[in-house]
């Protein structure tokens, strides 16, 4: 049987409350293996062309402190843990394309990533996504978790 470790452990996050639970789940799984996250955001301005111009500036605004505060905690609990984390925050229109270079790149092991349309639409679209592009194991974290 292979071993199987998972020392690159890639963490999609976005800007809601559930992103420090696929954090925190992410850094327990490199504490005992003893590895490192990489945690990605991809920016998608296409996303935010449908609100009107006197919101899209101060929603753009709100998007980027909670997505500044997501990687802030997920740099202070990975110091806590001793664990190694790369951030990086991409532009593109393809977040799961985006997503699956970046994993090929790095060579992951694991993906820990949230959803929380699990019950609505079993797995969203971007979830069943990097399933199906067989990126390697893929850990869904929903709210409910």
């Amino acid at each position: 049987m292979k071993d199987i470790t998972y020392r690159n452990i890639l963490v999609p996050i976005d800007e809601t409350k559930l992103s420090k639970k696929v954090i925190d789940n992410a850094l327990h799984i490199a504490s005992v293996e003893n590895g490192c996250i990489i945690i990605i955001y991809v920016e998608d301005p296409s996303n935010l062309k449908s609100f009107p111009d006197e919101f899209h500036e101060k929603l753009v605004n709100l998007i980027i402190k909670s997505i500044e505060a997501n990687l802030e905690y997920a740099a202070k609990q990975a110091e806590l843990y001793g664990i190694e984390v790369h951030t990086r925050v991409v532009r593109g229109r393809n977040p799961g394309r985006e997503i699956i270079n970046i994993a090929k790149d790095n060579k992951v092991d694991l993906t820990v990533m949230g959803t929380e349309s699990l019950r609505s639409d079993p797995f969203g679209s971007l979830t069943r996504w990097l399933i199906a592009a067989d990126i390697g194991p893929v850990l869904v974290i929903t709210a409910g978790d």
